[in-house]
């Protein structure tokens, strides 16, 4: 596998080059996409969903670079962080090889930029991040803020800044895990597949 600088014109214009085979790549991506994050997401208690939509925009990330995991990874819903981390994904693992230390780079910079910082400040602004009954919070939180709160009252963003904070460490080296693997599979692909 070659590896180019990203701040190499040819670089930049042989991922903007879309083929009928990379478009076509990125259409069965972007389903699975879909499906691993609405269908196979699991649930641990209310707080902490584990998803494995990122896997996809990390595959299409590597084959195809930053302009298409920027195009696989955008969804209707907060589309600019998912096509920022596509982008992460492109620029950090695209014709790069496949190393533990670029895998647990990239999902970190992903992690805190992307899923950490930019998520919680658009569900803040969208006003998802205090419940007014604490539903969405495990017990051992609501018992700990009803002291100071109050029975029944909203509360704070900085809990909700805790709680995706906790997730995205919680999560981190599984997800580091579950790239490295994915990673390692697509490399050992046929040329046809991983020279797009």
């Amino acid at each position: 596998m070659m590896s180019q600088s990203v701040f190499h014109a040819h670089y930049w214009r042989d991922c903007a080059r879309l083929t009928t085979q990379k478009l076509c790549v990125m259409g069965v991506l972007m389903a699975l996409q879909i499906i691993l994050s609405r269908i196979t997401a699991i649930n641990l208690g209310n707080w902490l969903r584990i998803s494995f939509g990122f896997l996809p925009n990390a595959i299409a990330g590597y084959l195809l670079g930053p302009i298409g995991g920027t195009l696989v990874a955008i969804n209707p819903g907060l589309s600019v962080t998912a096509a920022l981390g596509g982008f992460f994904y492109g620029l950090m693992l695209h014709k790069r090889p496949v190393t533990i230390w670029r895998t647990m780079a990239c999902l970190l910079v992903v992690s805190l930029v992307c899923h950490f910082l930019l998520n919680t400040y658009f569900l803040a602004m969208a006003g998802f991040t205090a419940v007014s009954d604490g539903a969405d919070y495990p017990a051992f939180v609501r018992e700990l803020v009803r002291p100071i709160y109050g029975e029944g009252a909203t509360m704070p963003a900085w809990i909700s800044v805790c709680n995706r904070f906790i997730k995205q460490v919680v999560v981190y080296p599984v997800n580091v895990a579950m790239l490295l693997l994915m990673l390692r599979g697509v490399q050992r692909m046929p040329n046809a597949v991983t020279h797009l």
